[in-house]
């Protein structure tokens, strides 16, 4: 069974997260499992009672067991609640190792960037999962529309098609955005034949950016009105992958839509 996880820290702000999920897991027919990660960060281990606070936001955690099986029940998705206190980053990492999917908020800049981007990093690096990243303002469809892949002929691009293959087949629409072609491209792995053997019918755009390509690439997002938006996670060489690439950066920092990525 496909399994995917959705991280809930706050449930009455993460309605459009859940609300995603919940729609992701009946459309794949997944098992959903709520991870509420009480973190041990240096804020919290220097208050003076700070095993009696963690030990509060467990049992409250806890708790919303309940409000989670009834969310589940009517969604008919099968799903589990998990609570775990933990360094947030290796909870999440070692969590999605046994995790098709995460899925976690997209929160706007500039305040979370940073902490955001870090984690994403531990999670993609060590659990070695995909992530998609959801929109606080993002309104949940009934069905998976338009989906486009972001492609450069890239390792990481390949495993982000590769880890979206499922939703590409999904989807009402998948349109390619190749940018494999003109001065200093790549040599390219086979994707369109590939995608021919999966069964999945895409549109091929030519795409040559000027300028910054993480901008370019969130004009044709938002041009073709897409419903997710799938690329690899690094822009630049495996060896400075901790602090982004530059085209993944952009996407943090300024995608509208979903946001699959994948290590």
């Amino acid at each position: 069974m496909t399994e995917l996880i959705v991280t809930v820290s706050e449930p009455e702000r993460e309605a459009p997260l859940l609300d995603y999920a919940f729609s992701l897991a009946r459309q794949w027919r997944a098992w959903l499992t709520g991870l509420c990660v009480i973190p041990l960060d240096a804020m919290v281990m220097a208050l003076p009672d700070a095993a009696g606070v963690l030990a509060a936001e467990e049992r409250d955690a806890l708790a919303d067991e309940v409000w989670w099986r009834q969310r589940c029940q009517a969604a008919a998705v099968g799903g589990s609640w998990e609570v775990v206190c933990g360094v947030y980053r290796r909870v999440v990492a070692e969590r999605a190792s046994l995790a098709d999917l995460v899925i976690g908020r997209l929160p706007g800049w500039p305040a979370v960037l940073q902490d955001v981007s870090r984690r994403l990093a531990e999670t993609l690096v060590h659990g070695g999962c995909p992530v998609v990243l959801v929109p606080d303002d993002w309104i949940a469809r009934p069905s998976l529309g338009h989906v486009l892949l972001a492609w450069n002929g890239s390792a990481p691009s390949a495993r982000a098609a590769r880890a979206a293959l499922p939703l590409l087949r999904m989807a009402d629409r998948v349109t390619v955005l190749d940018g494999t072609h003109g001065p200093g491209a790549r040599t390219a792995a086979p994707l369109r034949q590939w995608l021919k053997r999966q069964d999945v019918s895409c549109d091929w755009l030519p795409f040559q950016a000027c300028g910054d390509i993480g901008e370019a690439i969130h004009r044709e997002a938002a041009r073709l009105c897409v419903d997710l938006l799938v690329q690899g996670a690094w822009g630049r060489r495996r060896t400075s992958e901790r602090l982004l690439g530059g085209a993944t950066r952009h996407s943090l920092r300024h995608s509208r839509v979903p946001l699959l990525l994948a290590p």
